[in-house]
């Protein structure tokens, strides 16, 4: 009867843990606002080059939700925006997208990282058209996300959505491209004719060429091959006709300079015959007409090798020999050709810092593109495909 009781309270709670709605103060709910973030901060954040996956499969929704994630985890991220924005423009929200890619271009990782939306030439676009339509619209996406409206964009979209068989898309992407423009020069003839058709039948286009205009030059290396076997012939027959001329002016080169040589070192040994050595000037007078002496030995031994001209033999040996009569006319030869020595010297560092100065300005040399290899900008393609990674 003692333990009664203690049997009594015990038997009471346990019922009281057993009952629905027992022992409900002791822990509170979770209210749904906060299961929404618990889930949020469990979910693991998609990597870039996830999301790219993503949105490349098709699966834009799910890309879409990854990358508001990502700017939302990381806001100083321009990568998280810059993937946002190429979904979008792929989601044909381009207002949207173009938004997206403003606000990514204002943070600091844009610069740091050179971050820049991807996108292929119109060529390269068109083989990709041909072959898979939905990968082709994507890469119009980029294209009229980085370039703008462009029409031949818009034009390649018109071909890849009638290809789809998605007719209305397919007109609006049309009559965009005519309203930026009407005479949509770039298109080939017939394949724009194709198109109308297929649009006015609802029946694919048939493409049994390019979608876009190739080059008029497109067969430039045919006269290009013409010219250069002409210019050949041509080169090698006044090569002949040059090597007999210079031959036959080298010959009298040769022998009229040895000539002048053997002449003007009768004229000094003549003068050496005759000198006085009787005062220490005419002594080094003496010594300066045997060092000329010397240098028309030298001068006719070039001659023979034809590196230098009778005219410069003589006109050098006068000056020369005009040095060599005295101390002060030696001494003002040796003044002047060491002043222009100088100015060379100068002339030739002048020479280089302007040469040097015009490597650093000049840019690259640009040549017209055709249709199929470049954007209305001039642009062919990006440069810059480092919107994935493995970080934001």
């Amino acid at each position: 009867m003692k333990r009664l009781p203690q049997l009594i309270l015990t038997l009471l709670l346990a019922g009281a843990l057993v009952l629905p709605g027992a022992g409900a103060t002791l822990v509170s709910p979770l209210q749904p606002a906060q299961v929404a973030r618990s889930v949020q901060a469990s979910a693991k954040l998609l990597t870039p080059d996830e999301v790219i996956v993503l949105m490349n499969a098709g699966r834009l929704t799910d890309a879409e939700t990854a990358a508001r994630a990502a700017s939302a985890a990381h806001p100083e991220s321009a990568r998280s925006l810059l993937l946002l924005a190429r979904i979008q423009a792929r989601q044909g929200r381009l207002p949207e997208a173009r938004a997206a890619l403003s606000r990514a271009q204002t943070l600091p990782q844009w610069d740091e990282q050179e971050l820049g939306v991807p996108f292929e030439s119109p060529g390269d676009i068109e083989q990709v058209m041909l072959r898979d339509p939905a990968a082709a619209r994507g890469l119009l996406a980029d294209v009229l996300l980085a370039e703008g409206d462009d029409p031949k964009a818009y034009y390649l979209l018109a071909m890849t959505e009638a290809l789809a068989r998605q007719w209305d898309t397919s007109r609006a992407a049309l009559a965009q491209a005519r309203a930026l423009s009407p005479s949509l020069g770039f298109a080939d003839p017939e394949s724009l004719a194709s198109l109308e058709r297929a649009l006015q039948q609802n029946q694919p286009p048939v493409l049994d060429g390019p979608a876009l205009a190739l080059s008029p030059w497109r067969f430039w290396w045919v006269g290009l091959l013409m010219f250069l076997v002409w210019f050949v012939w041509w080169a090698v027959r006044a090569g002949q006709k040059m090597a007999a001329e210079e031959a036959a002016n080298r010959a009298a080169r040769i022998e009229k300079a040895t000539l002048t040589a053997a002449d003007l070192d009768r004229q000094v040994q003549q003068e050496l015959a005759a000198a006085r050595r009787d005062t220490p000037q005419e002594q080094r007078r003496a010594t300066r007409l045997e060092q000329l002496a010397a240098q028309v030995i030298e001068w006719q031994e070039k001659a023979l090798a034809d590196r230098i001209s009778a005219a410069l033999m003589e006109a050098t040996y006068r000056r020369l020999h005009a040095a060599a009569q005295s101390d002060d006319a030696h001494a003002a030869y040796t003044a002047e050709e060491a002043e222009k020595a100088a100015k060379e010297q100068a002339r030739q560092q002048a020479e280089a810092k302007r040469r040097a100065e015009e490597k650093k300005t000049s840019g690259p040399s640009s040549l017209r593109k055709s249709e199929r290899s470049s954007w209305s900008s001039g642009r062919s393609s990006s440069r810059r495909d480092n919107s994935g990674g493995s970080k934001w």
